[in-house]
């Protein structure tokens, strides 16, 4: 029922206790176009849950998202330095290349330009050969959020939010997946 009021395409995600990286175990399936589509998914994902020895919690249906360049931000928390605000460009090229950045917090609106400056992929968010330009405003506007986030919720020791779809001028960013530790 739920699928049908969202609408097609979607997107299917495991939730099980002590599962992490859903993409890279089988654990995202996108694409279901149908009733019947999202029928299966929900089969497969038990079985690809339950082959890693867990219990599927839940399943998290939401509208497949296309389009807009990919980012990643997060906060980690450092032991000697404490909570740390991180972003990057390019989702999986972020960790590869090593291309991302990482400030202290409190962030003034000063610092998140400047990490998204700073980046070896920045010239993605001015357009790069035939790839219109990213909202750079809203995605530092999140890293922001993150700083803000931090001083209200001094238990949080990391948050991901990857991937993130940065759309283009004016229009904002999307967070399409996002994963938290207390």
């Amino acid at each position: 029922e739920l699928a049908e009021t969202l609408g097609y395409p979607l997107v299917a995600k495991a939730v099980a206790e002590g599962l992490e990286s859903r993409s890279e175990v089988g654990c995202v399936l996108l694409e279901l176009g149908t009733k019947r589509a999202v029928e299966r998914a929900v089969r497969t994902l038990r079985r690809r849950v339950a082959k890693r020895g867990l219990e599927l919690d839940a399943v998290l249906l939401q509208r497949q998202f296309r389009g807009g360049i990919e980012a990643v931000a997060g906060v980690t928390t450092d032991p000697v330095f404490g909570p740390l605000v991180v972003c990057g460009l390019g989702g999986v090229l972020t960790e590869v290349a090593r291309d991302f950045a990482l400030r202290l917090t409190p962030l003034t609106d000063i610092d998140a330009t400047e990490m998204l400056a700073s980046l070896r992929s920045a010239p993605l968010l001015q357009g790069y050969r035939g790839i219109g330009p990213g909202d750079a405003a809203a995605l530092a506007s999140i890293l922001l959020r993150l700083s803000a986030l931090v001083d209200v919720a001094p238990e949080l020791r990391e948050l991901d939010l990857d991937p993130i779809a940065v759309l283009g001028p004016g229009e904002g960013a999307v967070v399409l997946d996002g994963r938290l530790r207390l």
